[in-house]
């Protein structure tokens, strides 16, 4: 039997953190595969695995969607548009995925592809005196056995 597809999130998750261009934009700590943080004070990203490209899931061609948030100008802070700086650091990561060398994680390699974005939203759920600017890129990952 085919080993399962290693946790694609948490592929580029390690990536994203190794790259201190990226962290610079976004600490290490607000990078993650889980829920929204509590409460929001800054800059953060979510990584989630929305499919699967493909008609065999063995193909190991996850996508894996790097949503970049930010709160509002007045709890951010500094004097960059929220939404301007969404736009940016989800750019800036399709840039560093689309341009990696293929990486090592957990027993396999991977390269990614650009696939879409960034892509704007502003979330307005919590209400409309406490929107989240959003901004989405896409990245399809290549899965492959490690050569070892």
């Amino acid at each position: 039997m085919t080993a399962p597809i290693p946790f694609a999130p948490g592929a580029v998750r390690a990536f994203l953190t190794a790259q201190s261009r990226f962290t610079d934009l976004v600490p290490v700590e607000a990078i993650t595969t889980r829920d929204l943080p509590d409460p929001i004070t800054g800059a953060f990203v979510t990584l989630r695995a929305p499919g699967n490209v493909g008609v065999d899931p063995f193909l190991r061609r996850p996508l894996v969607q790097v949503d970049a948030w930010a709160p509002k100008i007045e709890i951010l802070g500094g004097s960059k548009d929220p939404e301007e700086l969404v736009w940016d650091i989800a750019g800036w990561a399709g840039q560093l995925l689309g341009r990696a060398k293929p990486q090592a994680f957990r027993g396999a390699a991977w390269n990614a592809t650009w696939i879409d974005g960034p892509i704007n939203f502003i979330d307005k759920e919590r209400g409309p005196d406490m929107p989240l600017f959003r901004a989405v890129v896409r990245v399809e990952l290549k899965f492959r056995a490690s050569r070892t």
